[in-house]
């Protein structure tokens, strides 16, 4: 080949190498334009809508500590678990695990108080935040013949929930109420993964790891009462009583007792991090609840109002008669009719 051929093909290879590299310039310069657009339209719409960032989900456990301090009677245990729990699952940048706890108890001692309020400190619209999912056993999974049309609806509202935000909030209340074997199709998202998951009903990859899960139940509430008054027979005090008193017969008694929980996946595959118990409400708790339900329908309660409220409260087991039977639910209703029928009482007199 002559010194021209040669020429030639030298001028046609950097043709080539400045063509390719104005293609790649191209190419960044169009995808740094899509970014920035991208990024453009997430800014306004996080403007007038909820996104998935710090300005709509900044947990503020601090101050959910405070609030549970001043507003949560009679359940030590209870607080210092979930504040504990909280604290370990948020300051890990990479948790090996979602976040979940089981509230057992009797009714009206906290257990929906307690996850509104962490919906409340967690995100900027608590529990109105389109990445916290409420679920009632009775009224969202009512019958067991449908179960397994619950269990594939469930796993889609989770799925599509974390494809928008891996920090999503999911709370099952009245598991006691749901079909046996609802929760069973939990057990992938509450188990230990790699750090991201494919699934079935999508092409993108999941954080399954920073969510948190609460499951809210009556169940074990007897076996609770029956413990704490045993203790309290043998002379331990309340406010001395641990965790290691209740755990174990919490997670025995929901597994085999009738409910979401019976012989559930989640429990045989020790996926729930916490089983917490909220133990039955004494008279003093229960007076604390009625001042606090007059004091927010700006009345101050006289010691009268107080102990007529307390005349609609059911104490028990027999022969003791130590612990309110419903806790502090439906005070709010009782206390609203004693203010009214003071103030009737004042008009007419």
């Amino acid at each position: 080949m002559n010194l021209t051929g040669i020429s030639s093909i030298l001028i046609i290879i950097n043709l080539l190498i400045v063509c390719i590299k104005c293609e790649f310039s191209f190419m960044s310069m169009l995808s740094s334009g899509f970014d920035k657009i991208s990024n453009t339209v997430r800014n306004v719409q996080c403007n007038f809508g909820e996104c998935c960032t710090t300005e709509y989900i900044s947990p503020d456990i601090d101050k959910l500590d405070d609030n549970l301090n001043k507003e949560l009677y009679g359940q030590e245990i209870a607080h210092h678990i979930i504040i504990n729990a909280l604290r370990g699952h948020l300051t890990s940048a990479n948790p090996p695990k979602a976040l979940s706890m089981s509230f057992h108890g009797p009714p009206g001692t906290g257990k929906t108080y307690i996850s509104q309020m962490i919906a409340k400190f967690f995100y900027k619209k608590g529990d109105q935040s389109k990445f916290y999912h409420f679920f009632n056993g009775r009224n969202d999974f009512p019958l067991q013949e449908k179960v397994n049309e619950y269990k594939e609806e469930l796993y889609k509202i989770i799925i599509n929930s974390l494809q928008k935000c891996e920090r999503s909030m999911f709370v099952f209340d009245e598991v006691d109420k749901m079909p046996e074997g609802l929760l069973n199709v939990l057990v992938p998202f509450l188990d230990y993964n790699t750090w991201i998951k494919s699934w079935r009903f999508t092409s993108t990859s999941i954080d399954t790891r920073k969510a948190i899960y609460i499951f809210l139940s009556n169940t074990g509430s007897s076996r609770i009462t029956q413990r704490l008054l045993t203790l309290w027979e043998e002379g331990k005090q309340r406010r001395t009583t641990k965790l290691q008193d209740f755990e174990n017969l919490i997670s025995v008694g929901a597994f085999n007792e009738k409910g979401g929980f019976y012989h559930s996946d989640t429990i045989d595959s020790s996926v729930i991090d916490h089983y917490v118990p909220f133990l039955p409400l004494e008279e003093v708790h229960v007076k604390k609840c009625l001042r606090k339900a007059f004091i927010n329908r700006g009345v101050h309660p006289t010691n009268e109002m107080i102990e007529e409220g307390l005349s609609y409260v059911i104490f028990g087991p027999p022969p003791h008669n130590i612990y309110a039977t419903t806790g502090c639910k439906r005070l709010e209703q009782k206390v609203a009719a004693i203010i009214y029928a003071n103030k009737k009482h004042r008009i007419e007199f």
